[in-house]
This record gives C-alpha cells, sequence and structure tokens, in this order.
C-alpha cells in the first residue's frame, strides 16, 4: 500500500509539469486494469480519480502556458466524435426511456452516463497532449504491456490453475473487473496481437522479433479459451488485411498456415464447436435471439430517430419492439443506434471507416516515401492501429462495445498516428523540395516529391 501511495504522487506531481503522464496512467488504469489485477491493494481507493485530477491540473497549466497545441484535434475523426458526443447526451437528456424502471433495466443509467462522460474527458485530453511521436511510442508501448500481461495471464489460468470453459479476464472478489466478459478479453487479445507484430518487425535482431512474434499464438490461445466466436471471426479479418498490407507472400503464408495450426491444435472442443454454429443463424438460438435484438433496435430508430430511446436504455425499451425476451443488442451499431437514435449510428460507422481509410492511406504514403530505407516506428504503430481496428469493429459486429475504453485508446492512438504521419510526409516533401533546388533542372523535372494518395 506504501509504495501504490508513493506511485499516486509521484505521478501527481509529474502530471503537473508532463500531464502527458496523466494519459498514460489513466488509460493504465482504465485498460490494463490494475485494480482488479491487484484488487488487494486498491481496497477503498479510487484510482482513476487519484490518477485524472492531477491530469486536468496539468493540462490547466500548460493551457496558461500556451504549451497546448490543438492541431491534434481539428480532424475529422474527431469531428465525428463531437457528433457522436452530442447525440449521447441528447439520448440521456431527451430519451423516452431513459427514467423507466421495469425489469428489464440492465443498467443504472446515471452511473453509465458518468462512465461515459470519463471516458470522453480521457479521450479529449489524450488528443490534446499526445502530440508528438516520442508520446504516441509511449502510447503503443502501453497497448503492448497490457496485451503482453493478459496474454501470460490467460495462458497461466489455463496451464497452472486449471481454467475451463469460457475464460473472463481478471476481476476481483466482488465479480468485478472490464473484461469480466469473455468476449471483451478476446477483443483485448485481437487488438493487441499486431502491434505486437509489428513492434517485432521494428526491432533489427531477428533474434529478438522472433521471440516477441512468439507471443502471438498464445494470445491466439487465450482467445480460443474464451471461446468467443465474434473474436475468432475478428482475427480471421485481421489476417485477411495483413496478407494484402505485408507484400510479402511468404510471410502472410506462414502466418495463415500458423494459425491454422494453432486452431487445430489448442482451439479445443468448445471453441471448435461454437465456431461451427457461427453461419447456423436461423437455428442456433444465440444467433436467432441477436438478430430478433437487430430487429428491435431498427424498431427504435424508426420510431426515435433523433433521440434513440435514452442512453442505456435499450433493456427497458426492448419489450416494446420485439416479442423476444429483452437483452441488449450484442452490435455495437444497432446498441448506439437503438439508444442514441440514426444520426448516431450512422456517425459511428463514418468514425470507423474514415480512420480506416486515413491508416490505410498514410501507411501507404509513409512506405512509398520511404523507398528501399528504413520504415520509420510511426508507419509501424499506423499498421498496427489499422489491423486492431480491423479486428476490434469486426467483434463490434457480435458486441456491444460502446463504452470500451480499448476502442477509445485505438481512436486516440490512430489520430495522432495519422496526424504525425502526415506531418512526418509532409517534412520529407520540404526537404526533398528544398534538395531539389539545387539540382539541375533535367533531373529535378523528373521526380515528383509528393505522389498523390
Amino acid at each position: 500500500m506504501v509504495v501504490l501511495v508513493a506511485l499516486f504522487v509521484v505521478n501527481a506531481m509529474v502530471c503537473l509539469v508532463a500531464p502527458w503522464i496523466g494519459v498514460l496512467a489513466q488509460y493504465t488504469i482504465s485498460v490494463l486494469g490494475p485494480q482488479y489485477i491487484w484488487w488487494w491493494l486498491f481496497d477503498d481507493v479510487r484510482p482513476s480519480l487519484l490518477v485524472t485530477l492531477p491530469t486536468l491540473a496539468g493540462i490547466g497549466i500548460a493551457l496558461v502556458r500556451g504549451k497546448v497545441n490543438a492541431r491534434m484535434l481539428r480532424t475529422r475523426m474527431n469531428g465525428l466524435m463531437a457528433v457522436l458526443y452530442v447525440c449521447s447526451c441528447i439520448a440521456y437528456f431527451f430519451g423516452p426511456y431513459v427514467d423507466v424502471v421495469n425489469q428489464y433495466r440492465f443498467y443504472d443509467v446515471d452511473l453509465m452516463f458518468s462512465l461515459w462522460q470519463k471516458t470522453c474527458l480521457s479521450y479529449l485530453v489524450g488528443v490534446l497532449l499526445i502530440d508528438s511521436e516520442r508520446k504516441l511510442e509511449a502510447v503503443a508501448a502501453l497497448m503492448l504491456v497490457t496485451f503482453v500481461y493478459m496474454t501470460w495471464w490467460a495462458n497461466s489460468q489455463y496451464f497452472f490453475n486449471n481454467a475451463f470453459g469460457r475464460l473472463h479476464g481478471p476481476r476481483d472478489l466482488s465479480g468485478a473487473g472490464i473484461y469480466n466478459d469473455e468476449n471483451n478479453f478476446a477483443v483485448l487479445l485481437v487488438v493487441g496481437a499486431p502491434f505486437m507484430y509489428y513492434f517485432g518487425l521494428s526491432v533489427k535482431r531477428r533474434v529478438i522479433s522472433w521471440s516477441l512474434w512468439s507471443i502471438i499464438p498464445l494470445s491466439w490461445h487465450g482467445i480460443f479459451l474464451t471461446a468467443s466466436r465474434g473474436a475468432l471471426v475478428a482475427t480471421a479479418m485481421v489476417l485477411l488485411v495483413f496478407t494484402i498490407r505485408i507484400r510479402r507472400p511468404r510471410i502472410a503464408l506462414f502466418v495463415l498456415l500458423a494459425f491454422g495450426a494453432a486452431y487445430a491444435m489448442e482451439a479445443g472442443d468448445l471453441m471448435k464447436s461454437r465456431s461451427s454454429t457461427v453461419l447456423e443463424y436461423e437455428t442456433e438460438n444465440s444467433a436467432a435471439y441477436r438478430i430478433a435484438a437487430w430487429q428491435g433496435s431498427m424498431g427504435m430508430m424508426v420510431a426515435h430517430p433523433l433521440t434513440g430511446v435514452g442512453f442505456a436504455s435499450f433493456g427497458q425499451a426492448f419489450q416494446d419492439f420485439s416479442d423476444v425476451p429483452p437483452r441488449i443488442a450484442h452490435n455495437t451499431f444497432f446498441q448506439i443506434g437503438g439508444e442514441w437514435g440514426v444520426v448516431a449510428a450512422v456517425a459511428f460507422l463514418c468514425l470507423i471507416f474514415t480512420t480506416l481509410r486515413g491508416l490505410w492511406v498514410t501507411g501507404s504514403l509513409l512506405r512509398a516515401s520511404a523507398g528501399s530505407g528504413p520504415l520509420p516506428r510511426i508507419y509501424y504503430i499506423n499498421e498496427a492501429c489499422l489491423l486492431g481496428l480491423v479486428g476490434l469493429f469486426s467483434c463490434a459486429m457480435f458486441l456491444s462495445l460502446q463504452q470500451f475504453e480499448v476502442l477509445y485508446l485505438l481512436l486516440l492512438t490512430a489520430n495522432a498516428a495519422r496526424v504525425l504521419g502526415i506531418e512526418r510526409l509532409g517534412r520529407a516533401d520540404a526537404t526533398l523540395s528544398a534538395t531539389l533546388k539545387g539540382m539541375p533542372p533535367p533531373l529535378a523535372s523528373g521526380i515528383n516529391p509528393s505522389p498523390s494518395p
């Protein structure tokens, strides 16, 4: 406990000078969740509050000193995030089912909205403060650390604690934990694997690279232990995009064969049984109920297009739009659309596809700009974000992830990678243009320093 208090005190002092450290600390609390792993150390401690307050004080000081640059905020991604946030507030204050209390009210609406405010505040502060490649690398390192620890934790439960069935993530004695749902736990492993691959690719010594890559099959084993069909489909989608982006057929083929071998040897009867029903949506009860929930969501959007049924109010409204027992949508698009309205649903899709397109273009330009030379680290982070978001969005088609912290950490990282990558390209073009001014005209006229996307 003494060490924990000392860490919070040191963090508070550092945040006043370098508030971006507070962003890392906040997302460590949100995504790694040490309060659920080592829960006995956090008894009667509010780690999120102890980290957030000094971070806000630090950013306040930085604003007064003119040290905060809003350039990271002025992106189309953040414009869509703003639309999503406004729609969520409208749904909370004007949604017709927010105040309805019945047996199907799955969540405390006020508590969920309070948590959503914290999520959005963390994202906003992160966007403002993660404004350099060095800081971006630190955020990517946080994703790596979380991925490695959770991969180790999942496998240790199986090999040392005889954990079988659908494995969830760490949780405290009350059963609370950000990965209490095994599907959410699987999503983290899906998102983290691309970061590990590209980190290994950025390392010059191949022995170290292969050592790092050896963790990825263990993460696949962790996904199999959760028996999450959505995560299995998402992994397949990540590998598909990976084969397109890598431009190395032998490596792509090796990875595909490795995953196939891992599935054959490690998946287990439960994962294989559940995966065999992925396409049998008409006869498989879980899939049939999900389709009914999606149909109910469409009814909510038609009846309440501007407000939705209300923030975190899907359960209490469901019985008025479907004949099946109430449940959540198990689809982020339909969950947002039903609760926050049509505009929010469209904004969510635009946010995802705008981010994916931006990462795709930026990565291609960074690769082309490097030519035959070494690729910059920001390229690897950009590609990791691209594949991670492909995996997360694939999972979002089967899960309600509208308040999942990993999603917003990934979007924050993608926003920084996109902006900083474009700035690096701009500096490269400026350097090349300055060099060309001193060259003979025939040589200069044959070079186009600014390839179009």
